[in-house]
């Protein structure tokens, strides 16, 4: 298992890497008019040949998956791919980047009420420090993204458009499938002892990636019923800058060191960090578009690192009473329900003259 401290240093990539991605999508995607389905079909095909040599480079061999395994590649595809990033690029279209930033925060929210609903991670031990930790943690960083992007919301000018009501239903699918391929993620991979791709994390997202361009070009067809060809054909200049981002830095990077992250800690803790999309977000947009910071984008700026922070410590210490009941039942075995534990000893050979 890799260090914490490189395990969140993963962390605050994915983030940059995101937070970076809604001010390129709304900069040059959205006032070139690009179709948000070719988009994010061009995206996923372009990222599945090099995550795949990728996996290659760093796994060193290339695993194809057996027929068995397709329907559950399906799925990951599906979800993590389809579901989660073609509703993100029209929910920036049909409300703004900001609006869409709002709700990136209720991913880890999403993912510990799920987490527990499923049983796939107990309740946060509400009698210990380290319980509450998590739960304020999550509370914290949450209200802290949203305290800063109601912020830039209320500056903007304008009537709340018609087109918001349908922005905000594919805000939501998109948080709650980002959630849910997390936990999938846990449940049919990283949580089974026997799983064959448990310790290649990005060959497996590689071949998710495959299964969500599949998604995409099967929905695509819609252009070609409708004899909207031009869809396919209309590729201005400016969003080149976009796909290349999308391609290595939002996809392949990112979806990479998410599943990478996901194999090392939980699914919680993983997208506990999501919070951190709204301060890069707002960091940059200071530093490249020279926005002026407020003084609640520095309120919220440090709810979400206070909250990360106790969510990082809650982590390490339940780690820690891991390692300490782990030392304490090593050498012990169960003989019955009734005897309980007795340390386990050396065979004994018997001794041939």
């Amino acid at each position: 298992m890799a260090s914490m401290c490189l395990v969140l240093v993963a962390l605050v990539v994915i983030q940059l890497g995101f937070g970076a991605y809604g001010v390129v999508v709304a900069k040059f995607a959205v006032k070139s008019k690009a179709d948000p389905l070719i988009f994010s079909m061009i995206r996923d095909a372009g990222a599945f040949p090099v995550i795949l040599l990728a996996g290659f480079i760093s796994e060193r061999r290339l695993d194809v998956p057996k027929l068995r395994e397709l329907p559950m590649f399906a799925i990951l595809g599906f979800v993590g791919m389809f579901g989660n990033q073609l509703p993100y690029i029209l929910g920036i279209y049909y409300t703004s980047a900001n609006i869409a930033s709002i709700f990136q925060p209720s991913i880890p929210v999403w993912t510990a009420i799920l987490a527990v609903i499923t049983r796939m991670e107990p309740l946060p031990p509400i009698n210990k420090a380290h319980g509450w930790a998590k739960i304020l943690g999550i509370l914290l960083a949450t209200t802290g993204a949203v305290t800063m992007v109601l912020d830039k919301v209320k500056s903007e000018k304008g009537e709340m458009k018609s087109s918001y009501g349908l922005g905000y239903l594919f805000l939501i699918i998109n948080t709650l499938c980002t959630a849910i391929y997390m936990l999938l993620q846990k449940k049919l991979i990283f949580n089974k002892v026997d799983s064959p791709w448990k310790q290649k994390p990005i060959t497996l997202t590689a071949w998710s990636y495959l299964f969500g361009t599949i998604f995409m070009a099967l929905s695509s067809l819609y252009y070609v019923f409708t004899n909207q060809f031009e869809k396919f054909t209309y590729f201005p200049q400016e969003e080149i800058y976009p796909i290349i981002y999308a391609i290595f830095v939002a996809s392949s990077l990112c979806y990479m060191l998410i599943t990478w992250c996901n194999m090392q800690i939980s699914a919680t803790v993983v997208t506990a960090t999501w919070p951190l999309q709204v301060l890069f977000c707002a960091v940059l947009s200071y530093v490249i578009l020279d926005e002026v910071l407020t003084t609640l984008e520095y309120i919220g700026a440090l709810l979400i690192i206070s909250g990360l922070f106790a969510v990082i410590w809650s982590s390490y210490v339940l780690e820690k009473e891991i390692e300490t009941q782990s030392k304490e039942s090593y050498g012990y075995v169960r003989v019955s329900d009734g005897d309980g534990f007795i340390p386990e000893t050396e065979p004994k050979t018997q001794k041939i003259n």
